[in-house]
């Protein structure tokens, strides 16, 4: 299995006691849906190695859960793979709505002014904050941080791979030191 082909699902936090389960925490929505999973890849070194399940049940929270792995029995080799990102098939994915986008997808796509369709630049990486993710892009070889809370404008043009975005008012002028309007360097 290749990265590209995969989706981060999760990862290792710790062992769990000592006869090899580990602490696993389920990085997505709704954690519930991939309790019934098989296998997972973890990293290891930059190789993703299948793990096969062999019990999973809940934790104290509901993005975590206990795993056994198969072969994994010792608290040795729980701390082994503790820390390892977890990776999952991409097909596990559920369809989303036109306007909706997984984040993991959006890396390297091309970012659109929602308001007069002007190409701004491309996505780094997006950081994904608790109250709502940043996109990272470079504009004119500087790095902007776009916010995206749930009351920004959105399109998602997938065959494209762009993504048009209602820019808060002022962002751009703060961060390359232009109006918007004319383009003039402001004498700040």
């Amino acid at each position: 299995m290749k990265e590209e082909d995969c989706f981060v699902l999760g990862r290792v936090t710790k062992p769990h006691g000592y006869k090899g389960e580990v602490v696993f925490f389920i990085d997505a929505d709704e954690p519930d849906a991939y309790r019934d999973l098989d296998s997972v890849w973890l990293k290891v070194g930059d190789r993703l190695i299948p793990h096969f399940i062999d019990s999973i049940r809940a934790h104290n929270t509901g993005d975590k859960f206990v795993v056994r792995f198969d072969g994994v029995d010792t608290e040795a080799k729980a701390k082994a793979i503790s820390s390892a990102q977890a990776f999952a098939p991409l097909s596990l994915l559920p369809q989303l709505d036109s306007d909706a986008f997984y984040l993991h997808e959006v890396d390297g796509w091309e970012v659109h002014d929602l308001q007069n369709g002007s190409a701004l630049g491309t996505i780094q990486r997006v950081l994904d904050y608790a109250m709502y993710p940043i996109l990272e892009v470079e504009i004119e070889g500087r790095e902007v941080l776009i916010p995206l809370p749930a009351e920004v404008g959105i399109r998602v043009e997938r065959s494209m791979r762009t993504l048009h975005v209602d820019l808060p008012n002022g962002l751009l002028e703060a961060y390359l030191g232009k109006d918007n309007e004319s383009g003039e360097d402001w004498d700040g």
